[in-house]
């Protein structure tokens, strides 16, 4: 067991492993460190060991000072909810993974352009997700300010715009920006979306399924085998327009977050 390292945490006994490490551009934006559990798995049928293997976590994060200490579960694993729930971790949202394949997918023309976003989009596109989100982990936990989750998602924006993994691509209608996705090329041949948002000043206007079809259209040209994201189970809205666009949801997960109270 490793606990003097403030970025990040090994823990292995008979009873229990788990690793957890902060996150920096979240921990930035908080003042404080945020954390994310990465793996964790019980390994005992006794509550005692568990609990016991587990209270070297509950001092790193006094320690450190974590302020945030985030966890996935996949939805089955009632054992480790049951574990986080006894150390004050609270259960946040349950998220799902819509899934399609792209060689058959029927696309339609849109009349919208996506494109790359060059260095003087990247403000805009900030701006945009600043004002676009409200149904994720980070809005819709009390505890957490919401000025600062709106400035996480105009920070995770930026960083993708700097990361030689992800691309941040604009959606266009006739040269105004409506629309704005984060995207990545896994090693598989399939594409991720790790951000997709409708720019808040054309919500309401019906645009959401010709967004996301011109997205389909793009990653189907450029030979990616399937998408798949992760989307909040409480964005009825957003829900509804994967099934209208055919997606498929793989096994959903519980989201927990631990935060520390003033």
């Amino acid at each position: 067991m490793s606990s003097g390292d403030p970025h990040r945490i090994e823990l292995r006994t008979d009873a229990l492993e788990l690793s957890a490490a902060a996150v920096p551009w979240d921990s930035e934006i908080f003042g404080r460190p945020v954390v994310s559990i990465s793996r964790i798995e019980i390994k005992s049928d006794l509550p005692e060991a568990v609990q016991s293997s587990f209270e070297p976590f509950n001092h790193w994060l006094r320690e450190h000072a974590v302020q945030i200490a985030s966890c996935r579960l996949p939805h089955d694993r009632l054992d480790t909810s049951m574990l986080l729930e006894h150390n004050d971790f609270k259960f946040i949202e349950m998220v799902l993974h819509p899934v399609v394949q792209l060689p058959a997918y029927p696309v339609m023309e849109t009349g919208l352009v996506v494109g790359q976003a060059d260095d003087c989009d990247v403000p805009a596109l900030a701006g945009l997700a600043e004002r676009a989100f409200g149904y994720e982990r980070y809005h819709i936990d009390p505890r957490i300010d919401s000025n600062l989750a709106d400035l996480r998602y105009g920070r995770w924006v930026r960083n993708s715009f700097c990361d030689p993994r992800q691309r941040l691509l604009k959606i266009t209608l006739d040269g105004a920006m409506v629309g704005m996705f984060v995207v990545e090329d896994k090693p598989d041949g399939s594409a991720y979306w790790h951000l997709t948002a409708v720019h808040p000043d054309f919500q309401g206007r019906q645009l959401g399924h010709r967004i996301w079809m011109a997205a389909i259209q793009y990653h189907q040209q450029a030979g990616r085998s399937s998408i798949c994201t992760t989307i909040s189970a409480r964005n009825s809205r957003v829900l509804g327009l994967y099934a209208k666009l055919n997606f498929r949801f793989a096994e959903p997960e519980m989201t927990f977050h631990w935060v520390r109270q003033a």
